[in-house]
């Protein structure tokens, strides 16, 4: 049972009588995290296990029936739609790194006032409305949007070029917003760097290039993971930016669990369908975090 003595000083209360010091002692940390734990349970645990259950119980029969889960891989449908939203997720996922990394190392570099300036354009997607944001990617890239319109009085095209309803458009709309959760990652394992690593390899005659081949990559990859982790599975489950950029044209697998709710009234179906999804993003969870404390045993942080 834990003391007051044992407590860290800045935990301890201003006298012995505190309230949270009395339910320590009487119930332990248990008791300081169950009401964590119960409203985890009711917003989390309870909700996917009805999940779970109408899922095994197809078009609301009363025996156990692993029929819906079958449906994903034998409809002929379903799992093509699944491996292009997964081709989806990662051509955002790689879009993100492209225009992420080098931005990450430019505001590792940059002073106070130009990093200030870029991480408020990189965060400022997230404050926008999501409506908001697909409307002016509309205006943007549509056939007579901005950018056909420049390229066409700058005599580059004969006609305007399809970058919307495609997978490019649903890409770009995509990439705007989640950029921030790859950014701000990698950003966060620059900065963990000391400079020193690099100006030590920098003066035995390592090239720029070199430095940041053999040292900075390296050891910003642990964010990199992170970052790419976050983009990957945010992608697997968007829905509104599919819809507006891509159309009909592009249809990813929440789009077809929301097909089957609101016009098939198919619940058991869709939650079956929902379940494959958070045990694939659950895979590439666990994935993600095995290969970075791999990453971290390979850096000596970790026995």
């Amino acid at each position: 049972m834990a003391s007051e003595a044992s407590l860290p000083s800045v935990l301890a209360p201003p006298g012995a009588k505190g309230m949270w010091l009395v339910c320590l002692k009487r119930y332990g940390w248990w008791g300081l995290l169950a009401p964590a734990l119960l409203l985890y349970a009711l917003v989390f645990f309870l909700p996917l296990s009805v999940l779970v259950a109408d899922s095994l119980h197809p078009s609301g029969a009363a025996d156990l029936s692993l029929a819906n889960y079958n449906a994903f891989f034998t409809d002929g449908i379903t799992l093509s739609i699944f491996l292009r939203t997964v081709r989806l997720a990662l051509f955002v996922t790689l879009a993100c790194l492209v225009f992420g990394y080098p931005l990450a190392l430019f505001m590792r570099r940059a002073g106070p006032a130009m990093r200030m300036v870029a991480l408020t354009i990189v965060v400022s997607p997230l404050l926008t409305s999501v409506i908001v944001r697909n409307v002016a990617w509309l205006l943007v890239l549509g056939r007579e949007g901005m950018v056909n319109t420049l390229l066409r009085n700058a005599g580059l095209i004969d006609g305007p070029l399809p970058l919307l309803y495609n997978t490019f458009g649903v890409v770009v709309g995509v990439t705007h917003v989640y950029l921030a959760f790859l950014v701000l990652p990698v950003f966060s394992a620059l900065l963990a760097i000391d400079p020193s690593t690099e100006q030590a390899a920098a003066s035995l005659g390592a090239s720029r290039f070199t430095v940041f081949r053999r040292v900075t990559l390296p050891m910003s990859m642990a964010g990199v993971i992170a970052g790419s982790t976050l983009v990957f599975v945010l992608t697997m489950g968007v829905y509104l930016t599919p819809v507006i950029m891509g159309g009909s044209f592009v249809t990813t697998l929440p789009m077809v669990m929301t097909d089957l709710v609101r016009t098939q009234f198919d619940f058991s179906r869709a939650a079956a369908f929902g379940v494959m999804l958070l045990v694939f993003i659950t895979a590439i969870l666990i994935a993600s975090s095995r290969a970075e404390k791999r990453i971290e045993q390979m850096r000596g942080e970790m026995p």
